[in-house]
Formats: structure tokens, sequence, C-alpha cells
């Protein structure tokens, strides 16, 4: 074999093999790249079905019901193109049939028991982050990205609301009359907080009619101790921390 054809021969095994390391160097990058949105996925998944059975049915409004059941069945969709073998087409089929019976069956408004309103709070902060994340990555209109955390923010509030009302009526249960004031007190000075955002008159109205009603009874309980001061101030503290708080726009699982 000549010198001509010996050196032919090395450049293409030398060219061949480049091709397999760039080939393969591609597949390579190609598979953990494919892993890393199926893990996305998968952890997305997750969350999503906490959200679906943690929510009371029907304390979700219809639009925030609807954009986190199109969300979970869109990833559901995601899933089943990236890993086949999965029961992710059965899930999509559950969470479909759960849907439409959800919007035969619900109506009114959904009354939340104590133990209810303190685990529906941070289930609506992580919905708020998700949405804040989708608005940024325009993947969500900004009026409709405002329309739901805005119906979010609502219904915190009333969360907030209800759980001080609960408690000033167990504390009226149990012959506290100025533990009572004080809650209702706490809530009314919230929604007054929120009356730039939120059309709350009415709820205003009842609370200050109630603190009115009991102050007169009462009148010696007019008034708040220091250790109320001290629990109002942290609770303004701790909503301004919500308001304020990096961790509604951060976007973690949701890249």
């Amino acid at each position: 074999m000549t010198p001509v054809y010996l050196i032919a021969g090395l450049i293409i095994l030398l060219t061949a093999l480049a091709c397999y390391v760039f080939i393969s160097q591609h597949l390579t990058k190609k598979r953990k790249q494919q892993q890393r949105v199926l893990n996305a996925l998968q952890k997305r998944q997750q969350l999503f079905k906490q959200l679906v059975a943690g929510f009371p049915p029907g304390y979700l409004t219809t639009e925030l019901n609807q954009f986190l059941y199109r969300s979970l069945l869109n990833n559901c969709e995601q899933l089943a193109k990236l890993a086949p073998k999965e029961d992710y087409d059965q899930q999509f089929q559950h969470y479909s049939k759960q849907l439409e019976t959800q919007q035969a069956s619900l109506s009114g408004k959904v009354k939340l028991a104590p133990e209810q309103l303190n685990q529906v709070r941070p289930l609506l902060q992580e919905l708020g982050r998700y949405i804040a994340s989708q608005a940024e990555k325009n993947r969500l209109a900004p009026p409709q990205a405002a329309t739901y955390s805005q119906q979010i923010r609502r219904l915190l509030l009333q969360s907030t609301i209800e759980n001080y009302s609960q408690q000033a009526k167990q504390a009226l249960n149990d012959q506290k009359p100025r533990l009572a004031i004080h809650y209702y007190t706490l809530a009314r000075k919230l929604l007054l907080k929120e009356a730039s955002r939120q059309n709350v008159k009415k709820q205003v109205e009842q609370l200050s009619a109630i603190i009115n009603k009991l102050e007169a009874q009462q009148p010696e309980l007019a008034g708040g101790t220091a250790a109320e001061a001290e629990d109002e101030e942290q609770t303004r503290k701790q909503w301004e921390a919500f308001e304020e708080s990096e961790d509604w726009k951060k976007k973690q699982i949701y890249d």
C-alpha cells in the first residue's frame, strides 16, 4: 500500500472518529438536557398535584381553578411525550374528569374550617409564585397575570380575616371580650390597609359595628394592652413581609 493510500485512510479514520466523538457528545448533551427538563416537569407535576389536592373544592375562583388545572394538564402532556412508558396519559384523563366534575357541581362560597385556613395560605403563595414566574417569561399576558394575582391576594386577605374572626368568636365563648375586641380590631385594620386595592367597605362596617357593640357592653375594655399592641405590630410586619417577600418572585422549579 502506497503512502498516499495510507495517509488517505488515516485521514478518513480520523474524520470518522471526530464525527463519532461529536455525535456522541451531542447525544450525551441532548440526553442530559432532556433529563433536566424531565426532572423539572416532574417536580412541577408534584407541585400541581399538591395544589389540586390541597385546595378545598370550590375555594378558588373559577379563573384560578381553570388556570391551575390547565397548567397541570399541559404538564401531563409534556411528561407523556418525554416519558411515554409512565402513567401520565392516565393522569391527564383523571384530572380532566376531575375538572369536569368540579365545574358541574360547584356552587356558592366555600366556608373553611380553622385548620383549612392555615393550610390554604402557603398553597396560595405557591400558586402566586408560579403565576409570577409565567408572567416574567411572557407565557402569561400581563393583564391576565394581574387578574390572577389580585384574586390570590383577595383570597389571602379573606383567609386571614376569617382566621381573626374565628379567634374572636372563640374568645367570646371563653368569656374573654377584650381578646375578642383585639382580634376584631386586627381584622378591621388589615381590611382598611387593603381599602385602596379591594372593596372592603361592607366588611369594615360590619366589624366596626361588632367592635362598638362589645365596647359599649364593656366600657372598661376600650383600648388595648401592651401585649395586644405587640401582637398587632407583629401581624403588620408579617403582612408587609408577605408583600415585599423575594420568594414571590423566585423561579425555583418553575423555570
